[in-house]
């Protein structure tokens, strides 16, 4: 599929903190509320969901707000980059000058036009293709093992909750500058950012495997990232993954 590469500012990848602020500033309090911490609305009057609101979900996120302003456990780091691409079939190929960096395949679609993400990159002249990855660090973690043994479990559950909520936010703060310094002079819209963000383990893009090469190029070892044996990332709160830059690939699912 033709595409126009975008002109990414530096090849390679880049390395730098997030403060909490800047994640809270992006955080969805619905999302918290309803789908990590499971303050949904259910058979509730609305006054009663409201009451739930105001008296239990915001002064539980106030509280950690406060807490992390004198004792922080979030210590969140970034590394993404811009690589040159090309697809081969049903993979995409990450090069340089020197050699090629990654290779990632791709299941199709099983209903017509059955397509795949390698689809949406050039196949016959370089493209682009932006990869990342955050995490919340170790500290967060810590926290919560003290309070499930300590058989604080819903102290638990409110912290595992926001911390899940915060490392998707977290790859929202990178995608946010990626798409300042492709389209500085556009503003962030409705949350309409450039490009189409992809993590490895969704059905789009299954093969978790790909983690290894996918940190290993963003050198993701110097922000204290790692990975299991099933390739799952350590610390827990850490999320991966890339943007295409065709509009057109936001119609696979992630």
């Amino acid at each position: 599929m033709n595409n126009i590469p975008v002109k990414p500012p530096f090849f390679g990848y880049k390395s730098f903190d997030i403060a909490s602020e800047g994640l809270l500033n992006v955080l969805s309090h619905k999302v918290l509320f309803e789908g990590r911490w499971g303050f949904s609305k259910r058979n509730l009057s609305d006054e009663e969901y409201r009451d739930i609101i105001e008296n239990k979900a915001k002064p539980a996120l106030e509280a950690f707000i406060e807490k992390e302003k004198s004792d922080p456990v979030i210590q969140c780091k970034a590394t993404y980059g811009y690589y040159q691409c090309r697809s081969e079939g049903n993979s995409i190929k990450l090069f340089n000058k020197y050699a090629t960096l990654a290779r990632y395949w791709f299941p199709r679609q099983k209903k017509e036009p059955k397509l795949c993400l390698a689809d949406f990159i050039n196949s016959d002249q370089d493209d682009v293709i932006a990869c990342f990855a955050v995490t919340l660090g170790s500290r967060i973690i810590e926290e919560e093992k003290k309070l499930f043994a300590a058989n604080k479990y819903y102290e638990y559950h409110l912290l595992h909750g926001l911390g899940a909520e915060l490392a998707d936010c977290a790859a929202v703060c990178v995608h946010r500058r990626i798409h300042h310094e492709l389209y500085p002079e556009l503003s962030v819209l409705e949350n309409k950012l450039a490009g189409c963000r992809y993590s490895f383990g969704y059905p789009s893009c299954p093969d978790l495997s790909n983690q290894k090469s996918l940190l290993t190029i963003l050198d993701a070892s110097k922000i204290g990232l790692s990975l299991t044996e099933s390739f799952e990332m350590v610390p827990e709160l850490s999320v991966s993954g890339f943007i295409i830059f065709n509009k057109y690939a936001c119609h696979i699912v992630p």
